[in-house]
């Protein structure tokens, strides 16, 4: 009998910025940095909660990826903010 592996499932998250310059930075729900792009972020992740703050040290926006999502910055800016959490280091 062999073991099947579940094939890993990933959805497409783009988001449009409202300028050229702007600086996306993507976290996972538990603060760590997934991704930084600029002018925009393409990419494909696992499904679960993410945030996004257009700027560094700027307001943090909620995403939570269930599908396939593609969004504007001035949609996202439009809704709630949440907390960004920092990643806890463990002690030595």
């Amino acid at each position: 009998m062999s073991a099947t592996r579940a094939t890993p499932v990933y959805f497409k998250l783009v988001i449009d910025a409202t300028a050229p310059v702007t600086e996306l930075w993507l976290g996972d729900d538990a603060g760590y940095l997934v991704q930084k792009e600029v002018g925009g972020l393409r990419t494909s992740l696992w499904p679960g909660h993410y945030v996004v703050e257009f700027g560094r040290g700027t307001s943090s926006y909620p995403i939570h990826l269930v599908k396939a999502s593609r969004s504007a910055q001035t949609a996202l800016e439009a809704g709630s903010t949440c907390a960004r959490l920092m990643p806890q280091l463990l002690p030595e």
